[in-house]
């Protein structure tokens, strides 16, 4: 099929688990909604330390029962109605993450479920997606098995001044915007006591606090309409009394998507899969994008947002 130079492309990962049946329906929904191009990859290997006395093996069988998987796959689909117009079912013999990458190039969305099975064996943040999250060249989609399909109309970043969450911002404002959907920017910041070596404990005034974190909101959001195209239908600025990924998981309650930088800074310090974007990939009730900051980096001048 030609797609014409410049296709705007989303790549999902399909192995016939519940979470990856969800990711697919979720990409399918966003190819037709952004009049994108999908690609379907499900993944095959002959795995020879399962026969150990190193003698041929005919890879037939397994490259069959892949395409079944990919075939049942791409099968869900019209049975939902939810076909997008340019389709693309592509069998790999090849290790998932690696497959999912090298498609991923020149994509605007990878879209994975949050674990799976067969082809994505361990497909758990730390396997798979965990691989995917971390080394893709575009914005990640974690779609978790719990995903109804359910639209709410609101969509929640997580901010904390870092370069990340700048790229994050502004796929976020880009993203609501496309969606006629609420934003809600969130900064947590956390209240603490310091030990000091003058004599009693020294305290952070929590006012202070909260002005700084509602000044960096304030600054971010304003700094990111340059180049974000049109802003969304409404905007909410919600500074958080708490660590960063409680606050996260409870704003994303009843949101369509939480949005988050692949690492952060300050009350976000170690944002980088392992710490607070892991966690919310792991237990956010909503889908979850993880953005990476671009290569060169000009937070203040802005990132553009990759929505076709």
């Amino acid at each position: 099929m030609d797609r014409g130079f410049g296709a705007v492309r989303i790549v999902v990962g399909v192995d016939g688990s519940v979470p990856s049946t969800r990711a697919l329906q979720w990409a399918a929904e966003e190819a037709i909604a952004r009049g994108a191009a999908l690609d379907v990859i499900h993944t095959w290997e002959v795995h020879h330390s399962w026969f150990p006395d190193g003698g041929h093996v005919d890879p037939s069988p397994f490259e069959q029962a892949g395409q079944m998987v990919l075939d049942d796959a791409i099968a869900s689909l019209a049975e939902l109605g939810t076909v997008p117009a340019d389709l693309r079912p592509v069998l790999a013999e090849d290790e998932a993450a690696p497959a999912l990458l090298r498609a991923a190039a020149d994509a605007v969305l990878l879209v994975v479920g949050s674990r799976g099975r067969g082809g994505f064996a361990g497909l758990l943040l730390g396997s798979v997606s965990r691989r995917c999250v971390e080394h893709a060249p575009c914005p990640v989609a974690v779609i978790g098995p719990t995903w109804d399909g359910a639209r709410h109309g609101r969509v929640v970043v997580g901010v904390d001044g870092s370069d990340a969450s700048y790229g994050a911002l502004h796929w976020a404002i880009a993203e609501a915007a496309r969606r006629d959907a609420r934003l809600d920017v969130v900064n947590a910041y956390d209240f603490h006591q310091y030990p000091s070596p003058y004599g009693p404990t020294v305290a952070i005034d929590p006012d202070q606090l909260e002005r700084s974190s509602k000044a960096l909101l304030d600054e971010m959001v304003k700094g990111a309409f340059g180049r974000s195209g049109a802003p969304p239908r409404a905007i909410e600025l919600i500074p958080i009394s708490m660590t960063a990924v409680p606050a996260l998981l409870e704003s994303a309650k009843g949101a369509d998507l939480l949005v988050v930088g692949s690492r952060g800074r300050g009350s976000f310090r170690g944002l980088l899969l392992g710490s607070v974007s892991q966690q919310c990939v792991h237990h956010a009730p909503c889908p979850v994008v993880v953005v990476r900051p671009p290569p060169t980096s000009t937070p203040t001048a802005g990132v553009e947002a990759p929505i076709a």
